[in-house]
């Protein structure tokens, strides 16, 4: 195990920000769902709504804070991100869009597919109601900023 101050300053980033947002996120999973299951159990807007408000506040907080705090770090100890970094970053990026791409043309067809087949169709998982959609959209935007994160760390080890 690499220890804290063995890590470049984009790796303790990217593990910050992976803890940070794997915790907003499992704190929005156990207050929209119960257990695993991707089941809402609001899907009344007023009710819902709360929740995502607050879940958006705190991760725009986390992230203002994590990026002052490195800021903040950068100003005392000069660090220039070499190719590697920039690579590792890069290929974090790549794979996080990509998911996110692939989750929202997931949301996409599955509306699409509602739509035309009406009732007859029955998916999988639900994203009919507006708080199933907007559920859904959270749920891959978090998803790809954790396996952006993820894959970044993984390289740095790599």
């Amino acid at each position: 195990m690499t220890k804290i101050e063995d890590m470049s300053e984009p790796e303790r980033q990217a593990w910050i920000t992976l803890l940070a947002d794997g915790a907003v996120f499992a704190y929005f999973w156990s207050k929209t769902t119960i257990g695993f299951s991707p089941k809402l159990i609001h899907t009344d807007m007023g009710e819902f709504s709360e929740i995502i408000l607050g879940v958006v506040i705190v991760t725009i907080i986390v992230h203002a804070v994590i990026a002052a705090i490195f800021d903040m770090r950068k100003r005392k100890e000069s660090y220039e991100k070499d190719e590697r970094d920039i690579a590792i970053e890069r290929k974090g990026a790549h794979w996080g869009y990509r998911l996110m791409q692939w989750g929202v043309g997931g949301v996409i067809v599955s509306l699409l597919l509602y739509s035309l087949f009406g009732t007859n169709y029955i998916p999988p998982i639900s994203i009919q109601k507006p708080a199933e959609i907007i559920f859904a959209l959270m749920v891959v935007s978090y998803v790809a900023d954790l396996v952006k994160q993820g894959i970044m760390i993984w390289a740095y080890r790599g």
